[in-house]
């Protein structure tokens, strides 16, 4: 089978096509033939070797949509055919952060293509466990950013984030492939979005989303536009997709708000005043991927017609260096996919 591999660090060119050996499923795995793969920013930082742990020779792609064609003997509740969005990562289902629903912390095992597979390729092996069906009427593209980027959003704004109707929430990178799915979801919950952008082209893109407020802001100091704008009380929630603009986003919350944090882009530190965490009563959380129940809610609104999935380009998997490249650029809105060889 083709599957695209990661021979060395550095630019999109080292990602190369090669024919290797089909999987074959354990008792308890299914193979899935992968219909779409989604390019994360995570794939990017992977390929240019800034990751811990990030090895090269390895399949990368953690956004997978594909059909079973082949399962393992043990596995009773899937089905050949069966159309489903698979899991970003291995778990062990018997620990206590598996038993109680939070799969995203299993420190067992790690997250496809760092140390297991990726979804670069033609066919993907993984535990039944992993896969999670879907309806007929959401597309291959739109089902690979299901889990991540759309699941992942939704975590950081209602379960992380406690986001609650009426709440105005800021979100920063909002041109990129979380930003534009949190604008929407923030909107399905009743919430009101303002959409924080270096780039003022992308302005009307974003209100199109259904930001309520566009804030452009080519040097990323913010806060000062996004206090005003709300009448000098703040924001009741951030989402911070880019790590770097940590203490510009606290500074726009209100009192008794939250900055919850989803980036870390370009792998610098932030400094943060704790007196105005003390004072006003901040909350600063991480968050990262969301658990399978979330995933499954996500399926959901996209199904609803309450999240529509936002893909810049459907790229083939041979040309995966220009899907890169697109990254690398900025040159995207929403996520990049990739689909057919």
């Amino acid at each position: 089978m083709k599957a695209i591999i990661l021979e060395a660090f550095g630019g999109p060119d080292n990602l190369i096509a090669r024919d290797v050996a089909q999987p074959r499923p354990g008792p308890s795995d299914v193979v899935v033939r992968v219909q779409a793969a989604g390019v994360c920013h995570h794939d990017v930082l992977h390929r240019a070797g800034k990751l811990p742990g990030a090895k090269t020779g390895v399949v990368l792609g953690h956004e997978i949509a594909g059909e079973i064609v082949d399962k393992g003997s043990a596995v009773d509740r899937r089905a050949i055919g069966d159309r489903v969005v698979v899991y970003q990562r291995r778990f062990c289902g018997v620990c206590r952060s598996c038993l109680i629903g939070r799969q995203d912390m299993c420190k067992a095992f790690s997250a496809p293509a760092i140390d297991t597979e990726g979804g670069y390729a033609e066919l993907i092996a993984v535990p039944a466990s992993m896969t999670i069906p879907f309806q007929s009427g959401i597309n291959w593209p739109a089902a690979a950013l299901a889990c991540c980027p759309i699941a992942t959003s939704l975590r950081a704004i209602r379960s992380v984030g406690q986001m609650q109707p009426g709440d105005t929430v800021a979100i920063t990178g909002a041109s990129g492939g979380l930003g534009v799915h949190q604008i929407q979801i923030v909107r399905a919950l009743g919430g009101y979005p303002i959409a924080i952008t270096s780039s003022p082209d992308k302005a009307a893109f974003l209100r199109s989303l259904g930001a309520a407020e566009v804030v452009v802001s080519p040097d990323l100091t913010f806060a000062s536009d996004v206090w005003n704008l709300t009448g000098k009380r703040g924001v009741d929630l951030v989402i911070d997709n880019l790590g770097q603009t940590l203490a510009q986003s606290v500074r726009c919350v209100t009192t008794g708000g939250a900055v919850v944090v989803l980036g870390n882009l370009d792998q610098s530190a932030a400094t943060i005043q704790p007196g105005l965490l003390v004072a006003r009563r901040i909350r600063v959380q991480g968050s990262g991927m969301a658990p399978i129940d979330e995933v499954r809610h996500a399926l959901a609104m996209i199904a609803g017609g309450l999240i529509k999935p936002v893909i810049s380009a459907v790229l083939p998997f041979d040309r995966v260096s220009d899907a890169h490249r697109l990254l690398d650029n900025r040159q995207t809105n929403g996520r990049v996919v990739m689909q057919g060889w």
